[in-house]
Formats: C-alpha cells, sequence, structure tokens
C-alpha cells in the first residue's frame, strides 16, 4: 500500500492525494489479506491443546492489529501529516545510502506511438502481388 502511495507521489507530486490514492486501492487487499489470515488463526482457537488456543487468539488478535489500526490508520495519517517530507531523504543520509531503484523511477518515460495502425489482415507479400 504505501509502495502504490510513493509511486502516485512520484508521478504527480501530490503527497495528499498519494495517501487517498493509496488506500483507496490498497486497502481493500489489506483488508481481505487480514481477514483471511485471521480466520486461519482463529480457527485454531478451537483447537484442545490450550497453547495452540493461545497461540491461534494472539495471531488473530495481531493480524487484525496490524491491519486496521497500524496500517489502514495510524501509517496514512503519518504520511499525511508529514507530507512531501515522508518521501525525502536528508541529503547526508541520501549520499550514504546506495540508490536502488526496483520500481524503476529513474528510468526514461515510454514513447507512446500514436500513429500505429489498428491490427488488420496480413498484407501480401510483393512478390505474390506481382503474380496476381
Amino acid at each position: 500500500m504505501v509502495s502504490r502511495m510513493r509511486e502516485h507521489f512520484h508521478h504527480h507530486g501530490d503527497a495528499p492525494a498519494a495517501v487517498e490514492h493509496g488506500v483507496e486501492r490498497g486497502g481493500r487487499v489489506v483488508t481481505a489479506a487480514a481477514l483471511i489470515m485471521a480466520a486461519v488463526f482463529g480457527g485454531f482457537i478451537f483447537n484442545h491443546d490450550p497453547t495452540v488456543k493461545t497461540i491461534g487468539f494472539a495471531l488473530t488478535i495481531g493480524v487484525l492489529i496490524d491491519a486496521f489500526v497500524v496500517r489502514l490508520t495510524i501509517v496514512p495519517a503519518l504520511l499525511n501529516l508529514l507530507g512531501h517530507r515522508a518521501w525525502a531523504l536528508p541529503k547526508w543520509l541520501d549520499r550514504a545510502v546506495p540508490n536502488v531503484d526496483i520500481e524503476g523511477d529513474s528510468l526514461p518515460a515510454r514513447a507512446t506511438n500514436t500513429r500505429a495502425a489498428p491490427p488488420s489482415a496480413p498484407r501480401p507479400c510483393p512478390a505474390q502481388a506481382k503474380n496476381r
């Protein structure tokens, strides 16, 4: 979700819109994953072993708190409060840390071919056209 926010901020430069876009697009995935994991871990609560019950309960509560409190509430709120500063490194740290560009932000933009012809039937070979 934060990766999508950073990508949107890099392309548009608007920090609040980037946070909104990230939560809008990534929030459903985080919610679905948290509910699935909570259901799986919650299944351990019905085990007869008290140790497994405790672990299942703790994992269920932990996943739900992580997803709904941390990832969908605290992180977007902090990123929104920090604004553009959330996506910048101090100059001294930027020089010390290597620039690892996993998402390809430093690559040049792709050139779009607006004059491309729509796909059609294959054209006959010039040699075939003369024989007709």
